[in-house]
């Protein structure tokens, strides 16, 4: 079984991913492999960097190349989350994949800009209003090789809402993989929880 995760900055994706990854599910990330041709081309990874280069990636190699790159890194039994899906021909290469259900993790504005305050990551912005102006690049766009988190969350198989305390995001997430689970075979519905 593959999850793959979406939503927007802040929202609380990393630690779905760890949470996952402490339950046994292999960890890849779609921004790893772009934070990688970042540093292979002397580049500093700032967040401006990270969606330059995979736009740039996109357009070279496809749409989904991100995805195919994660791909043939997973075996073929493995149960993995791959975070940072930002992309629909992300979710489209990964559909292509066996079990692949895709959880879109959403917050409040106000609520993922104090989280990336307090994580002090270089590559965040420091204010609100770059901080919206970023989010606005990534939400949507017409050409496809760019972020389209807005397209991307639209097919989501399930919602995670986070606007709540870990304790009630770890929670959401048992619920839905045990729905996920018993929906392994058929792929059929999707799933909303909230908090």
């Amino acid at each position: 079984m593959l999850i793959g995760l979406t939503g927007k900055n802040g929202s609380g994706k990393g630690e779905v991913a760890k949470f996952l990854e402490e339950s046994g599910y292999q960890f890849y990330s779609l921004s790893d492999v772009v934070r990688d041709e970042i540093v292979s081309r002397g580049l500093k990874v700032t967040r401006e960097n990270l969606i330059n280069v995979a736009n740039e990636m996109r357009a070279t190699y496809g749409a989904g190349i991100l995805a195919e790159k994660v791909l043939r890194k997973i075996g073929p039994d493995a149960h993995a989350v791959v975070d940072s899906i930002r992309n629909p021909f992300e979710v489209e290469a990964l559909r292509r994949s066996r079990g692949f259900y895709l959880l879109s993790i959403e917050s409040d504005p106000k609520i993922r800009f104090e989280r990336i305050k307090a994580r002090k990551r270089e590559s965040d912005p420091k204010t609100y209003e770059n901080f919206l102006k970023l989010e606005a690049r990534e939400a949507q766009s017409d050409d496809p090789v760019t972020q389209q988190l807005n397209r991307t969350i639209a097919m989501a198989d399930a919602t995670v809402e986070n606007n709540s305390t870990m304790e009630d995001l770890y929670e959401q997430i048992r619920q839905v993989v045990h729905a996920i689970s018993m929906k392994y075979s058929s792929q059929s519905g999707r799933i909303k929880l909230a908090a």
